[in-house]
């Protein structure tokens, strides 16, 4: 069995291989290929690889490659997350929108639009290589905006054998078992939306429904956290609060917009900003790590959950263990009160044959509105990316709730147009 990490040299790949080695049984004698086109990081990653395989007594072979094709071929799962541009362009989609006083964010708003304009013209070319390489493979995706991501590639190829993740919801989960004291992986939620966009209706635990239990708990929190600064957890659990359901934390950038902007402005730095000062001091750490014969990891990227996601998906798909995961994938009716052919996030059943859905309840009139109001301004996004449409991607920002009216859409969309040109190509 062949596992392949397209972005390959992101500072995330360590934790996810060391998710995927946990149940390294599952690809012994197989080979894991990491490609990027960052062949610096690249050659740290690969060390740092081989030396967390020994580390595990794994049987895989290392290999690392800046050739896709290479990368791509004779694969079964091919976890993607490349990032087009870096951190300094993803400091570009934050700072740009700011000095017009519009909300800056990786994957929401203006911000995120521009991020999707740069990345779904790769994504398009890896499924398309992957069709042709390596036909059986899944692809699970973790690049960014997720949920934009999604739409172009089923739009463009209604069958890829392709699932997008979104660690947001498996965050909650980890959350939510920290709070009952309980290993988080028995913790399964009700949801409806998209990606960075949706409501937890239910949360179970071992199949039995705790939600009553965490309501009580929230009205009990929500009036101590409306005193302290609005960050994820206090946000989340704000709007659990009015609510009465589990939000994406995401959710706060629409409906605490101008306490979030307001913040934001006063910010010295963004948070790409922060990370391009904090990521170097992260690879000096693998690299003096992966001198080691059995390397054990100190410092981490991201959360435990986001490494978990991914590894956790292709194992069980790879072990044929049916598992139940908030995934992204082509609506079908899952999530009511959006278009069943357009892509959605919703629990499904994943095991070897792919995945199935499990329908959710429909939402309340206003959460549902706000969420279709979103997702009809990142399709018309996707279309601007897709076609290279100027006018499209001005349309999608003015629907969109963290947009703008003309004319200052189109002064916006257009500096960022103007600062990303490098990776534009299809808007020439």
């Amino acid at each position: 069995m062949k596992l392949t990490i397209i972005g390959g040299a992101s500072a995330y790949t360590p934790d996810i291989i060391e998710g995927l080695l946990r149940e390294h049984a599952l690809f012994a004698g197989g080979e894991l290929c990491l490609h990027d086109i960052d062949d610096i990081h690249l050659r740290v990653i690969e060390r740092l690889a081989r030396g967390l395989v020994r580390t595990a007594g794994a049987d895989l072979r290392v290999t690392a490659t800046r050739d896709r094709a290479e990368a791509i071929s004779g694969a079964r799962f091919i976890l993607t997350q490349p990032r087009v541009g870096g951190l300094k362009h993803r400091a570009l989609d934050e700072r740009i929108p700011l000095k017009h006083g519009l909300i800056g964010q990786e994957t929401l708003g203006l911000g995120g639009f521009a991020f999707a304009w740069r990345t779904i013209p790769l994504m398009l070319e890896i499924v398309e290589d992957v069709r042709r390489l390596a036909p059986e493979a899944w692809i699970i995706n973790y690049a960014n905006p997720a949920g934009m991501v999604t739409e172009a590639v089923l739009r463009r190829f209604p069958d890829a054998r392709f699932i997008g993740l979104c660690d947001m919801p498996t965050g909650l989960q980890w959350g939510i078992g920290r709070l009952l004291r309980v290993d988080f992986h028995r913790i399964a939620l009700d949801y409806a939306g998209i990606n960075h966009g949706g409501w937890v209706s239910r949360v179970l635990l071992d199949d039995r429904d705790v939600t009553v239990r965490l309501r009580r708990w929230a009205a009990l929190l929500g009036p101590v956290a409306r005193l302290l600064p609005l960050r994820e957890e206090t946000g989340t659990v704000r709007l659990f609060r009015e609510h009465g359901m589990v939000p994406d934390p995401y959710l706060r950038y629409y409906y605490y917009k101008d306490q979030i902007l307001r913040h934001l402005l006063s910010a010295g730095r963004t948070r790409a900003e922060v990370l391009m000062e904090r990521l170097p001091r992260l690879y000096e750490h693998y690299a003096a790590v992966a001198l080691e014969e059995r390397p054990v990891l100190k410092e981490h990227r991201g959360h435990q959950s986001h490494a978990d996601l991914a590894s956790q998906v292709i194992a069980a798909m790879a072990a044929g263990r049916p598992t139940r995961f908030v995934i992204q994938q082509r609506n079908g009716g899952a999530v009511r009160h959006l278009p069943p052919d357009e892509a959605a996030q919703f629990p499904a059943v994943v095991d070897g044959a792919g995945f199935r859905p499990i329908p959710q309840p429909a939402l309340p009139r206003e959460e549902a509105e706000l969420i279709a109001h979103i997702k009809a301004s990142e399709t018309l996004n996707v279309r601007a990316a897709m076609e290279g449409d100027r006018s499209l991607a001005v349309q999608a920002a003015e629907l969109n709730p963290l947009g703008a009216p003309r004319p200052l859409a189109g002064r916006v969309i257009d500096e960022l147009l103007a600062a990303h040109r490098p990776y534009l190509p299809q808007f020439a």
